[in-house]
């Protein structure tokens, strides 16, 4: 198919999509983009195709770079700046740009879609002004060019996902000396590693993000061999020094520092200090520094481009022969990595974890259950605790005093009422079988959770099972979750743990959080005051959030992509139904003075 009929047919296709979204745009706005798109404006200008393409990726929120801006503008832009400032997304400040996203693709595409600008115009609302470049035939000649506005109501800024955007999440540092591999998938697409057709698995994908928020100690260590599928970012600085790939963009306010001589970064490397690569390390995109990229090595290689105020090397070869691209010495001004409260769900202000804890306790404990014994079943119901009729292998020989409130909602926290135990501890042993059944349960331990030994301690399909303790967690054992998915039709985990837990920035077997069985878990993990050690073998679907993350298993990791909908800790106002995440709503459009 000819290059224009193949714009032709876009310009048709991204018009039937964007009817299918079913925004609501104010006024004649949407009449105005239906007729510029279906008809009216029948042309051939791959220069506005890029606009318009740029328009829907950003409403939709469904490409990495379009989901950077948000965050951005979410987390930095509507808090910080006053009204009437203006952003201008550049190569350095979002980990990729929509340009690079379609050269990364196809490199002979027609057009460049991009986000030029973005205004605050009052608390709520932000101006976007998008913009397409009409390139003919490779030769890096622009021919055309075309632009508009579009004006979001983003909510105060509260993006989808809750406290579950990231794979990794360590407030005040991420520590990687595993050999798992770290990946995204789609649950909701099927099984992870499922044939999707075409030659296209449920796996590899490259959603799930590594990366620290607190201050400039949140460093990200990456000496282990796990390749990583996906973006690291930084508040602190990046050392890679074992001999994992990383599939993604590397971002951070410190230094980053490529010493593992079998360390390959498939992306792009941005740093707001100085980038080095010590070993023989390579980098495959383009670096950016704001003080200096060094290559400390024979065999240091950039393909890309290098733009730095200094670019050297301390070998004996010319730097120029380690660097495939342009070299500029130059500040490239790369942007901040946001930082946001730990404890909060949302990286903007409202529900903390600590209000969950507050919003259980008024509720009376049951008292300690304990759980041993031979191999028997324990089941937790709506209705209470069922025990095992056989009373000589009964550990629990009042399971009438463990009443389960019911319908209890904890408002900004959880979208949905749910059925409450509270206890002052909770340790599962022997080879006991506990199982929660019958919907949604939490159990709040106002003590520590061990769960060990031979036990086994699932929930069935249907269930879920939010967990708040505000003692030490520790799992040497399975917890299972029957259903093949780690999150329901929401988005929202089917086995969530919550700890108060400050452990005081232990590490190691001394964490807040200890997870070390060797059978998969599927579950989301919140500890903003613990470190979260991840010890297993077995495999994780999910994510972790904690005060420090520590990986040193060989399970592999696989964030759900599907957890980027979950309404967990959004203020229960759940997301705009999946069509871009969060709540910016499409307020109108401008496309000159004509209109």
């Amino acid at each position: 198919m000819h290059p224009r009929e193949n714009g032709f047919v876009l310009v048709i296709g991204l018009a039937l999509l964007t009817i299918a979204t079913g925004m609501v745009v104010a006024g004649m706005s949407l009449g105005r983009y239906q007729e510029r798109q279906a008809g009216h404006y029948l042309r051939t200008s791959d220069a506005q195709l890029g606009a318009d393409e740029a328009f829907l990726h950003l409403l939709r929120g469904d490409m990495q770079w379009a989901r950077d801006i948000r965050q951005y503008v979410n987390d930095q832009l509507m808090p910080n700046a006053e009204n009437g400032t203006t952003w201008k997304p550049g190569v350095d400040d979002m980990s990729t740009t929509p340009w690079r996203d379609r050269s990364a693709l196809s490199p002979s595409q027609y057009t460049r879609p991009m986000v030029e600008s973005v205004e605050k115009l009052d608390e709520d609302t932000v101006r976007v002004t998008f913009s397409g470049s009409n390139w003919v035939d490779g030769n890096d000649q622009n021919v055309g060019f075309s632009s508009f506005q579009a004006e979001f109501n983003v909510g105060g800024g509260d993006e989808a996902g809750g406290a579950y955007r990231e794979v990794l999440l360590g407030c005040e540092g991420v520590s990687l000396s595993g050999s798992g591999r770290i990946d995204s998938y789609d649950s909701r697409k099927g099984r992870y590693g499922a044939n999707l057709g075409g030659g296209e698995y449920n796996r590899d994908g490259t959603q799930g993000l590594v990366s620290t928020n607190a201050d400039e100690n949140g460093n990200v260590t990456l000496s282990g061999s796990s390749p990583i599928y996906g973006q690291v970012r930084a508040t602190g600085n990046v050392t890679a020094s074992g001999s994992a790939s990383i599939h993604g963009d590397i971002q951070a306010n410190g230094d980053v520092v490529i010493s593992g001589g079998g360390s390959s970064i498939l992306g792009n490397v941005a740093s707001r200090q100085a980038v080095r690569l010590t070993s023989s390390g390579r980098i495959q995109g383009d670096v950016a520094a704001n003080t200096e990229i060094v290559t400390g090595n024979w065999s240091s290689r950039i393909e890309g481009s290098a733009t730095a105020p200094v670019v050297r090397t301390t070998s004996n070869r010319d730097v120029t022969e380690q660097v495939g691209g342009s070299i500029e010495r130059a500040s490239p001004g790369v942007g901040t990595v946001a930082t946001s409260s730990c404890d909060a769900f949302t990286t903007r202000e409202g529900a903390t974890i600590g209000e969950l804890a507050d919003a259980l306790s008024p509720y009376a404990s049951s008292g300690r259950l304990a759980i041993g014994g031979g191999n028997q079943t324990y089941t937790l119901t709506p209705n209470g605790l069922q025990v095992p009729s056989d009373r000589n292998n009964n550990s629990v020989p009042n399971p009438e005093r463990y009443r389960v409130t019911r319908d209890v909602t904890v408002a900004g926290v959880f979208p949905e009422p749910t059925n409450v135990l509270v206890l002052d501890s909770f340790s599962l042993g022997g080879s006991a079988n506990f199982i929660v059944d019958g919907g949604d349960m939490t159990l709040y331990v106002k003590g520590g959770i061990d769960i060990g030994g031979g036990a086994s301690f699932s929930v069935a399909e249907g269930s879920s099972l939010k967990i708040i303790t505000s003692g030490r967690f520790n799992l040497p054992s399975g917890l299972d979750v029957a259903s093949d998915s780690p999150t329901d039709d929401e988005g929202n985990p089917v086995l969530s743990i919550y700890s108060t837990y400050d452990d005081g920035g232990a590490s190691g077997w001394n964490a807040g959080v200890n997870i070390s069985g060797s059978s998969t878990f599927k579950g989301t993990i919140f500890a903003p005051y613990s470190t979260v050690n991840v010890g297993g073998s077995g495999a994780l679907f999910g994510a972790v959030k904690g005060r420090r993350v520590e990986v040193s298993g060989s399970g592999d990791i696989h964030y759900d992509e599907a957890l980027m909908e979950s309404s967990v800790g959004t203020g229960g106002g759940g997301t705009d139904g999946g069509v871009g995440g969060g709540d910016w709503t499409l307020e109108g459009l401008s496309y000159g003075a004509d209109d």
